[in-house]
Parts: structure tokens; C-alpha cells; sequence
């Protein structure tokens, strides 16, 4: 499944549950996902539209969520395992980086924190009443996505609102071939619910 770059991800922070809907360039939604409360490890269910009625892939920890977990990717249709995301060394207030492999095991791509500092900042904003949140939505951390290599292929930007956060995936270079568009739309997902459980 080939998606029209660059992809907009928007994660609403008034809700009960964490909830991501993934727009393309076109503005169609290609995934919705809302992740259960109150659950130790992680079952998710993508969906191919808003009102969340044609399920398209499944993600699973293999543990309880938080200890390094690694999130498995099925595709319902024909329960094809696509790969997985994973946390990369011990979870850390400073620098996050995430694997994302395929069925295999085999690291196809990297995300990491362009810049630890901003991500430091803009926690530390947060907490500051009234003032923090307005001077927060002008630091907006940047992740990189890399192939096995080092080449540096995509990126993401947080972007802040006062009802949402959003997330812009733009492709910088082709991805590796063995990486799908799919694949990299869902680790867009997956690290941003593995994110906000680091704040």
C-alpha cells in the first residue's frame, strides 16, 4: 500500500483515551486509532476510517508496556506479519530511539530525537501553569528516521495546539525498499503513544 507523502498525524489530548487519526497529502484519513485505557500490555486496533468501522491492522506488546516492550504489527486482512516498533535501550528522559523492524527481526529503520534539549524544554513547559503551554506550542521537536545505515530518509515535526498535537512525517529521500509505506505510517503512530508515555 503506497500513501501520499507527506502524512499528517493529529493526537488529541481532550479525550478520555489517547486517539490518533493519520491524514494523507490529500487530506484522506488512512488511520484511526484509539488506544485502550487502564490495560498493562497493549492490544491496539488501526482503523481505516474516522468512525472506526474497517479494521485494518492489529498492534500487540509482547509484555507489559512501559518494560521495553516490543509492539507487533499484524495486518487483519490475511494476519501478515508486517514488523514490529520498539523502544532502543533503556527508556530515557533524555533521548528516545525507536527500532522498527520487520517480521523477521531485522532493524529496517531508526527513529530518533533530532535535538534531546527541545524535548527536555518543552516537558519542562508543560508544567508551568497558564505561561508554559503558549510559549510550548513555538518548540516543536523533531525526530529523524534513518535507514540501518545512517541515511537519514524522513522526518517528523511536533507541532502543538491547545486541543491537539500534531505530527508532520515528510519523506526526505526514498525509504529502504523493504521498508512499506504502511509499516512507516504505523511507527509514526506507535511513537507517538510511546512518547506521550515518557512525558
Amino acid at each position: 500500500m503506497a500513501f501520499s507523502f507527506p502524512l499528517k498525524a493529529t493526537f488529541r489530548i481532550v479525550t478520555l483515551s489517547p486517539e490518533v487519526q493519520v491524514r494523507d497529502t490529500h487530506d484522506q484519513v488512512l488511520l484511526q486509532v484509539k488506544q485502550k485505557l487502564l490495560t498493562l500490555k497493549e492490544d491496539t486496533t488501526v482503523f481505516a476510517d474516522a468512525e472506526k468501522t474497517r479494521p485494518l491492522y492489529r498492534m500487540k506488546a509482547d509484555r507489559i508496556t512501559g518494560f521495553r516492550a516490543v509492539h507487533a504489527v499484524t495486518r487483519l486482512a490475511d494476519g501478515q506479519a508486517l514488523g514490529s516498533i520498539r523502544a532502543a535501550g533503556l527508556r530515557s528522559i533524555w533521548r528516545a530511539r525507536y527500532d522498527v523492524t520487520d517480521a523477521a527481526g531485522t532493524i529496517l529503520a531508526h527513529v530518533q530525537e533530532q535535538n534531546p534539549w527541545t524535548k527536555v524544554i518543552d516537558a519542562l513547559l508543560d508544567e508551568v501553569p497558564l505561561v508554559g503551554p503558549l510559549v510550548a506550542m513555538f518548540i516543536n521537536p523533531r525526530y529523524t528516521v534513518q535507514d540501518a545505515k545512517g541515511r537519514v530518509f524522513a522526518m517528523i515535526l511536533k507541532q502543538r495546539s491547545f486541543v491537539a498535537r500534531h505530527f508532520t512525517l515528510e519523506r526526505l529521500e526514498a525509504s529502504p525498499p523493504e521498508l512499506s509505506d504502511e509499516l512507516l505510517a504505523l511507527a509514526l503512530v506507535q511513537v507517538i503513544f510511546l512518547e506521550r508515555s515518557r512525558q
